[in-house]
């Protein structure tokens, strides 16, 4: 042995060919468990329940709460506790105690003003003077319960494609975007007339304003494949506004020039949908 002394701490653990064997049953068991937890948790909670805050899935209280009672989990709060900080910026924190069965797991649930949700509006920084301190309480309680729910049944950071199985699309869920700068008055002015003049070529149908443009903000890549446009004109970006608008103006101007002012249409009549797609 060279001299080397071989104490129980660096004595390597020998396991036995039945007890590998049995590990690896119960290994894969608790994946399978795991698995079949997450359908049945997405299962019982919808759109609603979740929102896409900074581009990640997060369960609200309400979700939450619904998996709770599937499962039959409970939990005990204590009282939340208030961090003021020297320069006015503060915190709630709760401690909560999450019980499924015979386990019990202890979650801390925290949200403060210096928080990007509280701390910024339209990509610029909010006055501590502007947030309710309520909703910062109120958060930091929601962020409790969906932390001890996840926790104790082990679905912690849960992807967008986990969800879209179940049927949740990040598309429908509320979206919260820190970044977001809000749209100057002059594009804003811009946006307005644009819509305004895809509702009137669509003989103010909003199904039939979707599809054009969806027609006049699609465009091909430089590989040579097609780019999908938007349906929304809300999904349009601050840069993007006026490149549309010079597009759709200048065939709103002719289709003014061979459509001459009549009686408005009813709801879903469109003057001439054969020409709105074919002008470019």
């Amino acid at each position: 042995m060279n001299g080397e002394v071989m104490t129980d701490e660096n004595m390597p653990v020998v396991l036995g060919d039945d007890n590998l064997i049995k590990l690896a049953e119960a290994a894969e068991k608790r994946i399978e468990a795991i698995k079949k937890i997450k359908q049945i948790a997405l299962k019982v909670t919808n759109s609603n329940d979740w929102v896409d805050q900074g581009g990640k899935p997060y369960l609200q209280a309400s979700g939450g709460e619904k998996v709770g009672r599937t499962f039959g989990i409970s939990w005990r709060i204590d009282e939340p506790v208030l961090t003021p900080e020297e320069d006015g910026n503060y915190s709630y924190t709760y401690k909560g105690y999450f019980t499924l069965g015979s386990a019990t797991v202890e979650v801390i649930g925290s949200r403060g003003t210096k928080d990007p949700f509280f701390s910024r509006a339209h990509g610029a920084d909010k006055p501590i003077s502007e947030i309710d301190r309520n909703d910062v309480k109120k958060a930091a309680l929601t962020n409790l319960i969906g932390n001890g729910i996840t926790r104790i049944l082990g679905i912690r950071n849960l992807t967008w494609e986990e969800l879209e199985i179940a049927g949740i699309h990040k598309d429908k869920t509320n979206k919260i975007d820190y970044k977001k700068k809000e749209m100057s008055g002059d594009v804003k002015d811009l946006r307005a007339e644009l819509e305004k003049m895809l509702l009137e070529m669509a003989g103010n149908s909003k199904v039939e304003a979707a599809k054009l443009l969806m027609k006049f903000t699609s465009f091909v890549a430089k590989d040579g494949k097609e780019v999908q446009g938007k349906s929304n004109i809300s999904d349009l970006s601050e840069k993007a506004i006026p490149v549309t608008y010079g597009k759709i103006s200048d065939v709103y101007t002719k289709w003014k020039e061979s459509n001459p002012p009549k009686d408005t249409p009813k709801e879903g009549e469109v003057n001439a949908p054969g020409n709105l797609f074919e002008q470019q």
